[in-house]
């Protein structure tokens, strides 16, 4: 071989050398970088996007005759979203109404009985009263009377032994004694009818107190049933089925014409301004994390995009404590299985484009590091 190509050989195999040792430079930084990120790093998965799914249900049973919204629908806070046949839920609430007002008229009625009753008793009594003072003012005079009668009888009786005064004088005076005396029984039985009588008028004023304890059992009738129109005006309300949030319809469970009774779920709703990212960390990374840590995002939808979030709660029991067939693991035949523990990491709505169920990885930064500014 002539020297030229000999050299030409020496330049290339130096080239390839060269080309050989920045590659494995280049690889050697970036396993190095890898190594350091892998070591301040939880890597995971086994993460979804979430959110607090609101399940409708109704209060009252009956035919569903209106459903406004389907899936997909968005809604405000205080929209219907379905009604419920309130036609007899009315009727009853009218007929409560009604009952009501017959009870204020009620009232009223009594109330002008009982004016009425103390009135007259008050009016009665004051005569009554005012006939008993002059039967008494009669009385005495007709004692007066009668005790002037008696002693003239006496002093003419005397004198007619005497032959003093004629028969016909004192006869006379007999007459006029009879006459006095009669007047005083008269007075006294008139006396003892007038205050007959008046106690009869305030017996009378009783009828008003029976009439008051009549008012107070209507004032309670009244309470109760003003309670039953509250509870019928909320069983009327109840049957326009209101969104509790802003959010998006999930899914229905019911359609038009179905019958629905009380507690039935009737739909799912969630805010899709609300989400969290739940995983769920190997136990043996638990060391490694603590609540506030930062986390990176990546969603499976949107490869080329990435996401912050911090961790707002960690589980305080394994997954496969909830499980609905948990496995005792005997003695005899155990395989130990490193477990999962729930976390919850807080994120934000961006464009709405995040919606519960996608599947997420995340990265968290291993307490006592920090990750590098987000361009």
């Amino acid at each position: 071989m002539s020297p030229k190509t000999l050299i030409g050989l020496g330049k290339d195999r130096v080239i390839r050398v060269s080309v050989l040792v920045l590659a494995l430079g280049a690889a050697g930084v970036w396993g190095a970088g890898w190594i350091s990120h892998r070591a301040g790093h939880v890597f995971e998965s086994d993460a979804r996007i979430s959110a607090d799914m609101i399940s409708i249900s109704s209060r009252v049973d009956g035919w569903v005759v209106a459903r406004r919204v389907g899936q997909g629908d968005k809604v405000k806070k205080g929209d219907v979203l379905l009604r419920v046949d309130d036609r007899e839920a009315r009727f009853k609430l009218a007929e409560l109404e009604a009952r009501a007002s017959e009870i204020k008229a009620e009232e009223q009625t009594v109330a002008t009985q009982i004016a009425m009753t103390e009135n007259q008793t008050r009016y009665r009594v004051a005569a009554q009263s005012h006939r008993i003072e002059a039967n008494r003012v009669a009385l005495q005079a007709a004692e007066k009377q009668a005790v002037l009668n008696r002693s003239e009888h006496r002093r003419f009786a005397a004198l007619a032994k005497t032959r003093t005064v004629s028969q016909a004088r004192l006869e006379k005076a007999e007459a006029d004694l009879n006459g006095a005396e009669e007047k005083l029984r008269r007075m006294h039985a008139e006396l003892a009818t007038g205050e007959s009588l008046l106690a009869e008028a305030r017996a009378a004023g009783a009828e008003a107190q029976v009439l008051k304890a009549k008012i107070g059992q209507l004032h309670a009738e009244e309470r109760r049933v003003a309670a039953q129109i509250e509870q019928q005006k909320l069983n009327v309300n109840d049957r326009a089925i209101v969104s509790p949030i802003s959010g998006v319809v999930d899914t229905t469970f019911i359609d038009n014409g179905e019958f629905v009774r009380p507690g039935q779920r009737l739909m799912l709703i969630h805010d899709p301004s609300k989400i969290y990212v739940s995983a769920n960390i190997r136990e043996t990374d638990l060391r490694d994390i603590n609540i506030g840590a930062p986390v990176t995002i990546s969603v499976d939808a949107f490869p080329d995009r990435e996401f912050r979030g911090e961790i707002t709660k960690i589980g305080d029991a394994a997954t496969s404590q909830f499980a609905l067939l948990p496995n005792p693991n005997p003695s005899g035949n155990f395989t130990k299985v490193t477990q999962r523990i729930p976390i919850t990491v807080r994120m934000a709505q961006v464009d709405g484009l995040l919606r519960p169920g996608m599947m997420v990885e995340i990265e968290i930064v291993i307490a006592g590091r920090k990750t590098k500014p987000s361009s």
